[in-house]
């Protein structure tokens, strides 16, 4: 893997950003961080990021909101999503939302960490394909 994957990490709990961050960077990605869906968009407008994590339950805007967003904008742009929530409804959103994968929080650091591989490693396939 190389520090060229950049993930961006929306989540409005500052701690949690701050940890998945760190996690990330550890396992050698560049990482995006955003607070708000405003600041998470702003982001992608200076980079699209290759894979996305993002919490379902933000304030004001939430994460289904951004998705639709950012689709809507960037709509060549297939970005891999792991959505994290613990909302019940996660699931039923993920799959109306047609996106990858779903962590409940809390989460298990080991389970993002092989989401986030996998999810990278298909991107790779798929753009060599």
């Amino acid at each position: 893997m190389t520090a060229s994957k950049t993930i961006l990490v929306l989540d409005d709990d500052p701690s949690l950003r701050h940890m998945l961050q760190v996690l990330l960077e550890q396992d050698g990605y560049a990482v995006i961080a955003a607070g708000d869906v405003q600041s998470a968009l702003a982001q992608c407008m200076v980079q699209i990021p290759e894979l996305m994590i993002v919490d379902l339950m933000l304030p004001i805007e939430d994460g289904e909101m951004f998705l639709r967003e950012f689709r809507r904008r960037w709509r060549h742009e297939e970005v891999p999503v792991i959505l994290l929530s613990a909302s019940s409804a996660r699931n039923e959103i993920a799959r109306r939302l047609a996106v990858e994968a779903t962590l409940p929080k809390p989460f298990f650091a080991e389970d993002l960490r092989d989401l986030v591989t996998r999810l990278a490693e298909e991107r790779e396939v798929v753009a060599a394909g």
